[in-house]
Order: structure tokens, then sequence, then C-alpha cells
């Protein structure tokens, strides 16, 4: 099988042919190898890599370099969780993940009302709350601090 990353690339690729200058939304490395070493539906390890890609691509809107185009793509990679999420045919999972969505929003806000920029411990449940979330849903056995752990160490 095909590593998750090169499906969803190959995905988004097609996703956004006809779209100039696109800038597909990065994988995190990290969560893309939890996600290869599972055995789970291959649409929610999908809609999980994309919503977290979106997401994070996303967070960057209001930076100097950021287009119309780029928030467009990181719009159309969020419609692709949707499409994914439901053909995994699991309205609990989506539910789930859509709540974990929300849930990361409020930690954003929160962070910037606050200005605790360097708040680790909100950081580290941002960063990973998508994975976190499917390894819950799944009642996967995996050390979920260090994997927190290790994507914080991955990002600052």
């Amino acid at each position: 099988m095909d590593k998750i990353e090169n499906i969803y690339n190959y995905e988004i690729s097609n996703l956004l042919k006809g779209v100039k200058n696109k800038n597909i939304p990065a994988v995190n490395p990290i969560i893309a190898d939890v996600l290869n070493d599972i055995n789970i539906d291959i649409h929610a390890k999908l809609a999980t890599i994309s919503i977290d890609a979106s997401m994070r691509f996303l967070n960057r809107i209001g930076e100097a370099n950021v287009s119309n185009q780029d928030i467009l793509i990181g719009d159309l990679v969020s419609a692709y969780f949707y499409k994914c999420a439901t053909l995994n045919k699991d309205l609990i999972f989506l539910d789930t993940m859509t709540k974990a969505i929300s849930k990361q929003n409020e930690l954003k806000q929160t962070l910037a009302n606050e200005n605790m920029t360097l708040d680790s411990k909100k950081i580290k449940e941002i960063e990973s709350i998508f994975i976190t979330t499917l390894i819950d849903y799944y009642e996967i056995n995996m050390d979920k601090e260090q994997l927190k752990d290790d994507i914080y160490a991955y990002y600052y």
C-alpha cells in the first residue's frame, strides 16, 4: 500500500488541477508515520492528515505572503477532509473530528486572547489534536504524550 502522504499528495494534486500556483498544504511527517503504522480505514487516515494540513496551512492567514488563492487552497483541502470523513461511512467519527476542529479553534483563540504564546501544553494540544483524537476514537494503544512532544519538537 502507498504511504498516506503519497496518497494525500496525489489526491490533492488532482483536486487542484487547473489552479495556478498550487501550493499543497504540507503533511506533518510524524503524523504521517503514525497513520502509516496503524490499521484503520484509509478514508479516516486521509481525513486526519488533510484536516491537520489544512488547518496548519490556514493558520498562515494574515501573513504578508499569503494570497487569497492560498486561502482557497486551504479551504479546498478542508472540504477534502469532509469528503474523506464521509467516505469513511462513520458519522460518529465525522462528528468527533469536527468537534476537534472546534476545540482547536477555541484553544487558538484562548492563546491569542491571553497572549500565552509560550504555553507549551496548549500548543502541544493544538498541534496534535487531530491525530490524538483519531487515536482515542480508534482506541489505539500509543503514548500520546510522547507523540505530542514529538510533534511540538518538530515545529518549535
